[in-house]
């Protein structure tokens, strides 16, 4: 593009305003409640990604389905810590259980959780997306995190980069904390990402 007319543009946006991106500014979508899928993992029964997980998929009307390791992780917390270490810094794949009723194929948008270990998704949810990038091709596809005040770190951006043929629209993180004591900001969280009719 010439450099004149760039330089136009440019000036025109800081003059009028520019419209920003999807990521950095997503407006709601209008989709079916039918069409819209949770799927996260959590080590606990009672954890904050699976609280988070309940209450956005209520919110949003939609269908929750849980990833489960085949082997699943010590319920030691420094046990759990020992074997997932490892796998967060070498970006492994833990295998998963078959989720039982997911069929993508059938949902427009996919809400994804994990929560932030080490700086990244947990190894389940990596393999979720992992094995299901073809079917997640030319999706609307959403990653929302929980942690214990580590905030976003690399997990939003390794989930992008396993998602090439997808729209990966603006990730979302939550202090567990904050979140169980604050529902509205899991409910904000939707309100500005879908519109389920």
């Amino acid at each position: 593009m010439n450099k004149w007319i760039a330089g136009g543009l440019m000036m025109a946006g800081i003059l009028f305003g520019s419209v920003e991106s999807d990521a950095a500014h997503p407006r709601p979508i209008l989709v079916s409640h039918e069409r819209i899928a949770v799927v996260y993992f959590s080590w606990s029964p009672d954890g904050n990604t699976r609280f988070a997980a309940q209450n956005i998929a209520r919110k949003a009307n939609a269908r929750l389905f849980e990833i489960k390791p085949k082997q699943a992780y010590s319920t030691d917390f420094k046990s759990c810590c020992d074997e997932a270490k490892p796998e967060c810094y070498g970006k492994q794949l833990r295998p998963i259980c078959q989720i039982e009723g997911l069929d993508l194929a059938q949902y427009e948008v996919v809400f994804v959780g994990t929560p932030n270990w080490w700086g990244t998704m947990a190894p389940p949810v990596r393999t979720f997306v992992t094995e299901n990038a073809a079917a997640l091709r030319g999706k609307i596809v959403c990653l929302f995190q929980t942690n214990g005040g580590g905030g976003m770190q690399r997990c939003a951006q390794e989930f992008a980069e396993l998602l090439p043929g997808s729209r990966v629209i603006k990730a979302q993180e939550f202090t567990g904390s904050l979140i169980r004591s604050n529902i509205s900001l899991l409910e904000k969280f939707v309100d500005d990402r879908v519109v389920a009719k």
